[in-house]
C-alpha cells in the first residue's frame, strides 16, 4: 500500500502543478464559451426569425424565414465548438484535420440526409413552392406550412400534419394549385336530350357572362361534350380566382343550375333501379 501511494505521488510530482492549474483552466473556459454560445444561437434564431417577420424589420418570405433561422444557429454553434476546442488547448491545425475526417464520415454515413438538405435548398431557391400554396405529388398532397432545412410539412385538405422528407418531394413531379391568381374551372352539366340544345347552351352562355364571381367573362364558354341514352352532357368553362376556389365554384354551379330552371331547360330524367 505504501509503495503504491509512493508510486502516485512520483507520478505527480512529474507534473508542474502551474501546467495544471493553466489546463484546467483552459478547458474550463472552453466549456464556458461552448454553453455560452449555444445559448446566444438560440438567443439569435428567435431574434432572426422576429426580425424577419416584423414589418419595422428585414423582409423574408415565409418559405426563406426557417432556412435562414437554421443556417444562423448551426453557424454560431460551429464556431462556438472551434473557439471552445482552441481555448482548451488543441491545435487549430489538428482541428481542421479532426473535422475534415469526421465531416467525410458523417457524409458517407448520412447521404440520405444530406440529399434532403440539397433538396431543400433548391426547392427554396428556385422557388418551386412557397409557404401556404396548395400542391400535390403522386404520394402526398396539402398546404405547404414549412420548408425546413431536411422536411417539408404540409397540412393535408382534412387537417392532418404531414412531413415529408425534401427529397421525395424534389424527386417526385409536383402540382402546383396556388401558384397563380386564377384557375380553369370545368363544371359538367347534365341536361334532358330532348331540349333544344342551342336554347340550353345559350342560357348558360348568359348567366357565366354575368355573372359578379367570373374572371375575364368574355372567355367563359359552353361546350357539347357529348350524349348518353337520355341525357346531353355540357360543360361549361370559366376562370375564378385561385382564393377559396371550391366555394366561389359551388356558387357558380348553383347559379347555372338556377338559371336553366328559370330558362325552362329540363334536367334528366331519373335512373330508375330495376330488379
Amino acid at each position: 500500500m505504501e509503495n503504491t501511494t509512493k508510486n502516485i505521488k512520483d507520478i505527480l510530482g512529474n507534473y508542474d502543478s502551474g501546467w495544471m492549474v493553466t489546463t484546467g483552466t483552459h478547458v474550463l473556459s472552453g466549456i464556458g464559451i461552448f454553453i455560452l454560445s449555444w445559448v446566444f444561437a438560440r438567443w439569435a434564431s428567435r431574434f432572426v426569425r422576429i426580425r424577419l417577420g416584423n414589418n419595422k424589420g428585414l423582409q423574408a418570405s415565409d418559405t426563406l424565414r426557417p432556412l435562414i433561422v437554421v443556417i444562423v444557429r448551426y453557424a454560431i454553434m460551429l464556431m462556438g465548438i472551434y473557439a471552445a476546442l482552441t481555448i482548451s488547448g488543441i491545435p487549430a491545425s489538428s482541428l481542421l484535420a479532426v473535422f475534415g475526417a469526421a465531416g467525410l464520415a458523417i457524409a458517407l454515413a448520412v447521404q440520405g440526409t444530406l440529399s434532403n438538405i440539397a433538396a431543400g435548398i433548391m426547392l427554396i431557391f428556385l422557388r418551386a413552392l412557397k409557404v401556404g400554396e396548395y400542391i400535390e405529388t403522386p404520394s402526398v398532397g396539402g398546404t405547404i406550412l414549412e420548408i425546413g432545412l431536411f422536411t417539408t410539412q404540409l397540412k393535408t385538405s382534412n387537417g392532418i400534419l404531414t412531413v415529408v422528407p425534401n427529397a421525395q418531394i424534389w424527386a417526385s413531379q409536383i402540382v402546383n394549385y396556388s401558384r397563380f391568381n386564377t384557375r380553369r374551372v370545368d363544371v359538367n352539366i347534365d341536361i334532358a336530350r330532348d331540349n333544344d340544345l342551342d336554347a340550353a347552351l345559350a342560357v348558360l352562355e348568359d348567366a357565366l357572362n354575368t355573372h359578379a364571381l367570373i374572371i375575364n367573362n368574355d372567355t367563359a364558354e359552353v361546350v357539347l361534350t357529348g350524349f348518353r341514352a337520355h341525357t346531353a352532357i355540357l360543360q361549361a368553362r370559366f376562370w375564378l380566382p385561385t382564393d377559396d376556389l371550391r366555394a366561389h365554384t359551388s356558387k357558380v354551379s348553383l347559379d347555372l343550375h338556377r338559371a336553366l330552371q328559370e330558362g325552362g331547360v329540363k334536367l334528366p330524367p331519373p335512373l330508375v333501379a330495376t330488379t
